[in-house]
């Protein structure tokens, strides 16, 4: 813990201090993997601390996105529209959840999939209030510099919730759900009120991502919502590590640092992610973050 504690008072000034050092596309890089941190870590409660792993996450990001974009045009500053954006994503996943976690298993993952599908084709034909493939068009009146630090207070605001909440009593719960579902149902603990809840709480700072990422783009498209961005959202989680919350955050930065390196060089690049995905699966698991814990060991 001592020796964290220096580290995370450097990464924390360093991270104050980026837009006086970079500008330009580094700190539009810098902000969009901040925007995946969020979205990322909050998929860790579920696939690390929970067991559970949808691929229609995406949706609540989406409907974030497109949430602070319709109440921005509206004429809603953007402070103001992120929790209701994240109130958006929270309602669809209220009115959702119940049929996946019934459903369960690999069938949780499917429905939840299903979900985010019909979503995306809304987003195509309700060209009315989504634009369509067009998209919509936003403007957060924030630059650069003040939409990173804005995003970077959210991540940290983000992070240290998700933290208290996975130390919590019921984060234990979740825990003993995910180790042995037998087990904690037979010590009177309600499982699908736990998932429920858990699944609410990711949604809520999912789409809390998703507005800002909006803001940060200044577009929002039906692309948003197709199933492969739930795939790379998946993907950091486990760049990063599962159940470490930090670890995601870690797979995002790379993710996308990766992402921005090769992309302009090669179309190969997603076979890159790819290797270095399998390589960590095969000879150090856990992640980028044990791999951390382990160098500092």
């Amino acid at each position: 813990m001592k020796t964290a504690r220096p580290l995370l008072i450097g990464g924390v000034a360093l991270a104050l201090l980026l837009p006086a050092l970079l500008g330009g596309y580094p700190l539009y890089l810098a902000t969009e993997a901040l925007c995946w941190a969020i979205a990322a870590a909050a998929l860790d409660l579920l696939v690390g601390y929970l067991g559970l792993t949808p691929l229609g996450h995406i949706a609540m990001w989406g409907l974030g996105a497109y949430a602070a974009a319709l109440m921005m045009r509206a004429g809603l500053p953007l402070p103001a529209a992120l929790p209701l954006s994240a109130l958006v994503a929270t309602l669809y996943s209220a009115l959702t959840a119940p049929l996946a976690l019934r459903a369960g298993g690999i069938f949780f993952t499917l429905v939840t999939l299903a979900f985010a599908q019909m979503l995306q084709v809304l987003a195509d034909r309700w060209t009315a209030v989504t634009g369509g493939t067009d998209g919509l068009n936003v403007q957060s009146g924030l630059s650069e510099p003040g939409l990173y630090l804005l995003t970077l207070g959210a991540a940290a605001l983000s992070l240290l919730v998700l933290t208290q909440l996975v130390r919590s009593p019921f984060g234990r719960v979740l825990e003993a759900i995910r180790q042995n579902e037998p087990r904690a149902r037979a010590l009177g603990y309600p499982v699908f009120a736990y998932r429920y809840g858990a699944v609410l709480i990711a949604s809520a700072f999912i789409g809390l991502a998703g507005a800002l990422g909006a803001a940060h783009r200044g577009i929002v498209t039906p692309g948003d919502l197709a199933w492969l961005q739930s795939a790379v959202l998946l993907i950091m989680v486990l760049l990063g590590g599962a159940r470490t919350l930090w670890g995601p955050v870690l797979g995002a930065a790379l993710y996308i640092g990766l992402q921005a390196a090769v992309s302009s060089r090669t179309d190969l690049w997603a076979g890159l992610v790819g290797l270095l995905l399998l390589a960590l699966v095969l000879g150090g698991r856990g992640g980028l973050w044990a791999l951390t814990r382990r160098g500092r060991a």
